[in-house]
């Protein structure tokens, strides 16, 4: 009898480890597709409103690290510049030195891998605190989410390293639960993490703060919890991995941080406490519910608010079901804890400060990938009730992921100007809120005039507002020469609609307008309009009609 009973328990774990390898198998290749879609797509997306500055920056750090330029070059707080490590710059540097290209074409190759990686992460975290099944739905529900995947196409700050934050966060949620907790092996994964992170913006530091906290308090428990006479032998222990993790970290957060590189222990704080306490950018103008309002003094409610109407419904939806977590058991709920603890401490100081933040949620897109799993641990959760009710979860995540699908589909490549439909759309939020505040729509405008210029067989002169997209833009095409604004020889004049609500009506409603770049609901995002020099072009046009 125990004989056969083994036969079956191990045909049973040969079933289980079958299974198991498939959809490991399963989840390399759909990774793999995605890696190739976002990579592929990130071409359609338009220059970003500093690329410029980064690009430089990038192509600096170049020069240095191959001896052409010293390191005092970089002791400047021209742009805020010393702020900043250019981890992501020197990668797009070196891989437009590799491969040829449009250099922000390349560049924004670059970016979607880092994006991809984002969603890779927060995957694995939702299947490693809550289970296979919220890895599969956080993972979807993240790359369907439209702003997320918007700014993973060409934002090289907050893309990265919300995709670094959430490596750092998988790296702590899979510490063993057994002491020492870290070994030396995942101490060195997450202090790698951590320093590439700080390599990004030095908001990292935050990285190694509440990954130890989280490590260490893991270690107090288990010491309570223990019977065992040097129980607190394990605490120490990974107390002292960590202070090595720290000191390792820090300085290996410099890398490609010329500036920081003068002092590695000191300069990265320095630069963390800057740009946590100065409002660098409180005279910066910022478009909320219809009025002008300054950087520095926002209403109390414009994060919680930014937050309902940038995310899908079902996002949403997720979050509120993943106060059923409790379901999934102990481990599934300390993993709520500690991915909402990430999640919601951000949004709680920024209400707490006052901080200064613009451009609706981009300064925060790093908890939208945890707040991604803790929705795909609710869903997960939801379907752990009778056939029945697990049926109805499944249909109303189904359904619910339709319409964050149509959208990214209907308004390719302006996904970041994604408005929840429970506040009435992009449509709504016309002249009300800031819409393409990256430019990226500048791109679509400068193809309509590229068509028109080979329609015609002629080239002509474009410039705009702001002129750096449309200058980078236009340097795509051979058809298009780029001048600047108010020169006799414009013959299209390029605008992105951002500003006040009157001056966003003053180009949108134009007469004059030739092409408008829109949404697919109509919201106009950018216009071109008639030059100066446009008379021969119009003549060519009418002999054309």
């Amino acid at each position: 009898m125990s004989v056969l009973s083994g036969s079956r328990t191990g045909a049973v774990d040969s079933r289980r480890g079958g299974i198991a390898g498939r959809q490991r198998l399963l989840a390399i290749v759909a990774a793999l597709v995605l890696l190739v879609a976002m990579v592929s797509l990130s071409r359609d997306f338009g220059f970003t409103w500093d690329e410029r500055f980064q690009q430089k920056y990038g192509e600096e750090i170049w020069d240095y690290a191959h001896g052409r330029l010293a390191r005092s070059t970089f002791d400047t707080d021209w742009g805020n510049q010393y702020l900043y490590g250019g981890l992501v710059e020197i990668l797009c540097v070196a891989a437009q030195h590799t491969f040829p290209g449009d250099p922000y074409v390349i560049r924004h190759m670059v970016i979607a891998v880092f994006g991809w990686a984002g969603i890779v992460f927060c995957g694995l975290a939702a299947a490693r605190a809550f289970g296979a099944r919220a890895g599969w739905i956080a993972a979807a529900l993240l790359t369907l989410s439209p702003r997320y995947f918007g700014d993973a196409m060409n934002n090289p700050k907050d893309a990265p390293f919300a995709a670094l934050a959430m490596a750092a966060l998988y790296f702590t949620l899979t510490i063993d639960w057994r002491p020492p907790h870290l070994s030396w092996m995942h101490a060195a994964k997450l202090g790698a993490v951590v320093a590439l992170a700080i390599n990004v913006r030095p908001l990292g530091l935050m990285l190694l703060g509440y990954s130890g906290a989280a490590i260490l308090l893991v270690a107090v428990v288990e010491a309570v919890r223990s019977p065992a006479a040097d129980r607190w032998r394990s605490v120490g222990i990974t107390a002292m991995r960590l202070a090595v993790m720290a000191i390792a970290s820090i300085p290996l957060g410099t890398i490609a941080w010329p500036w920081a590189q003068g002092q590695p222990f000191v300069r990265p704080i320095q630069a963390f406490l800057i740009s946590t306490r100065v409002n660098w950018a409180a005279g910066f103008d910022v478009l909320y519910d219809g009025a002008i309002v300054g950087a520095g003094t926002l209403p109390w409610h414009y994060v919680p608010k930014w937050l309902a109407m940038a995310l899908p419904p079902v996002l949403l939806l997720g979050l509120a079901l993943s106060l059923l977590i409790w379901r999934l058991g102990t481990k599934a709920v300390l993993g709520w804890c500690a991915l909402g603890a990430f999640a919601f401490a951000p949004v709680s100081l920024a209400i707490w400060r006052h901080a200064t933040i613009y451009d609706g949620i981009r300064h925060l897109l790093f908890i939208l990938p945890p707040l991604t799993a803790l929705a795909g641990g609710g869903w997960a959760a939801a379907m752990t009730f009778s056939p029945r009710l697990r049926l109805v979860a499944i249909a109303a995540l189904a359904i619910g992921m339709v319409e964050p699908v149509v959208f990214q589909i209907r308004n390719h490549p302006n996904q970041i100007v994604y408005f929840s439909p429970l506040f009435g759309g992009p449509k709504a939020a016309y002249a009300r809120y800031d819409m393409d505040y990256w430019a990226n729509s500048v791109l679509q405008a400068v193809k309509w005039s590229d068509q028109l210029a080979r329609d015609l067989g002629t080239s002509i002169v474009v410039t705009g507002k702001p002129d750096q997209a449309v200058e980078s833009d236009a340097a795509r095409f051979k058809t298009l020469k780029f001048t600047r604004l108010y020169r006799p020889d414009v013959q299209l004049d390029i605008r992105l609609l951002r500003g006040s609500p009157e001056g966003i009506h003053e180009f949108a409603d134009n007469a004059d307008v030739l092409h408008r770049v829109t949404m697919a609901d109509g919201t106009p995002l950018c216009v071109v309009l008639p030059g100066p020099a446009f008379g021969p072009i119009r003549e060519r046009m009418n002999r054309r009609h």
